[in-house]
């Protein structure tokens, strides 16, 4: 019997070690894909706003893309999606309202009624749940989601569940994946994300 549930747990461990390398070479196949066209939005996917009290570099990068994005004539409008951060020291921080102020900051020519926020959501399935319903609420059809590229296929894998209108357009000026890449924890933890999404149907 002892012999019988240590190969269980041995084939369950090997199984779930093969599941995380599968997704992992699923992911690092598409962290550069961008296949961005004229949209009438663009869904910047939000983090942390500030870390160690200094503005978070990798969301500022997001919000630089997005930007470009907007002045180089492809979407109209900009979603800034974001719920407070979790951190109590952070407790009065909105990631959409810090990266529609950062967004301010950049370019003070941005047309202010073009950025809308989303101020709600706790995980990249809410991001773009609650971005969906304020498209609904303007009109808007269809969008190109903004986040890093380590995040972007499960940001894809998301969209298609979710049925938004959408094409993908990663950052590439951020160091949380310039660093380290592959390597990163980012990139290192995102697998077990996609498998969690998985396993509990939002993707």
């Amino acid at each position: 019997m002892r012999r019988l549930v240590r190969n269980f747990l041995v084939l369950t461990l090997l199984c779930g070690i093969l599941l995380y390398i599968f997704t992992s070479i699923y992911i690092a196949g598409r962290v550069y894909f961008d296949n961005k066209t004229k949209s009438d939005a663009i869904i910047v996917l939000g983090a942390k706003s500030f870390i160690n009290g200094e503005v978070n570099q990798c969301v500022k990068a997001r919000v630089q893309h997005a930007i470009d994005l907007y002045n180089d004539g492809l979407a109209d409008k900009i979603i800034m999606s974001g719920g407070n951060d979790k951190k109590p020291v952070f407790q009065n921080t909105n990631e959409g309202e810090e990266m529609k102020k950062m967004a301010l900051g950049i370019d003070p020519e941005i047309n202010i009624d073009d950025i809308l926020v989303e101020g709600e959501s706790t995980s990249t399935y809410e991001n773009l749940l609650y971005s969906k319903e304020i498209m609904k609420r303007n009109n808007l059809t269809t969008a190109i989601i903004v986040t890093e590229p380590f995040h972007s296929p499960r940001a894809n894998l998301i969209a298609n569940k979710l049925d938004i209108n959408h094409t993908i357009s990663p950052t590439m000026t951020s160091h949380c994946w310039n660093r380290w890449k592959y390597f990163s924890g980012y990139f290192l933890r995102e697998a077990l994300a996609v498998i969690g999404y998985k396993l509990i149907g939002q993707i």
